[in-house]
């Protein structure tokens, strides 16, 4: 039987984990046999994550983190790092608030901070982990990006340049860190049926013209993300680094 997806062995920390897509990777790297930290901004979201998990008989903790206060970062970083000893997989899910509309009408303070929050959060909060990952010879790490970093979108200008801007990120880790055996990709779905994107698939004549635009016919459902999400995590993915993985039912192909 192939082994390349089991992570039996490995601890994966996850932040933006306790819904929508975070949640649904926790669970399939878990499903895997990975050790899991789960991370909200809130405590109670935090806890009850950790504890619909332990439920499934998984092994799991919950670390708080608000990804825009860095010191919060780095306590992150120290708790994640105690819970199981290490982390050898980082997903950076979590996203800061995001203003929609044109790019004409961006208020720059709220843009100053979404790029604060989706590129030097990220980085810092890779930065936690990458040297310990460097020395033990094994590391992967997952952000979370946005086809809107790869396709323009009329309403989503400002959250479109922090993720292309985080895409550079994910490759100067994938260049600087790969000769250590540390891995960097980000995933970039299109739209998926979280709370995050509801202004945009909650009405159903919207959704409608969202599902018209793609050659699935329809929107992703956040365990459709789930199989790309195991793949670069686990060892099968381990020649895949520097990489942006579109997952759109082939709307960036139209």
């Amino acid at each position: 039987m192939y082994k390349g997806f089991d992570l039996s062995d490995k601890v994966a920390a996850l932040t933006g984990s306790t819904a929508g897509m975070g949640f649904a990777i926790a669970r399939g790297l878990a499903q895997c046999g990975a050790k899991i930290v789960v991370s909200s901004n809130t405590q109670e979201d935090t806890d009850h994550a950790a504890h619909a998990l332990s439920k499934e008989g998984f092994d799991v903790a919950g670390v708080r983190c608000d990804i825009t206060d860095r010191r919060d970062i780095g306590q992150f970083g120290a708790e994640a790092k105690r819970a199981f000893g290490r982390v050898d997989i980082l997903f950076c899910v979590a996203v800061g608030p995001v203003s929609v509309g044109p790019v004409h009408e961006a208020d720059l303070d709220a843009l100053d901070n979404l790029l604060i929050s989706t590129v030097s959060s990220n980085l810092a909060l890779a930065q936690q982990f990458l040297p310990e990952m460097a020395e033990r010879r094994y590391g992967s790490i997952v952000m979370m990006s946005s086809i809107a970093s790869q396709r323009a979108s009329p309403l989503l200008g400002g959250y479109g340049a922090a993720k292309a801007a985080l895409n550079g990120i994910v490759r100067s880790i994938a260049v600087e860190w790969g000769a250590s055996n540390v891995r960097a990709n980000a995933i970039a779905p299109s739209m998926v049926r979280t709370a995050f994107s509801k202004d945009f698939w909650g009405d159903p004549e919207r959704e409608k013209v969202r599902m018209a635009r793609t050659p699935a016919g329809r929107i992703a459902e956040p365990e459709e993300v789930v199989g790309a999400a195991i793949l670069l995590a686990s060892p099968a993915g381990a020649y895949i680094s520097g990489q942006v993985l579109l997952i759109d039912g082939a709307r960036s192909v139209t």
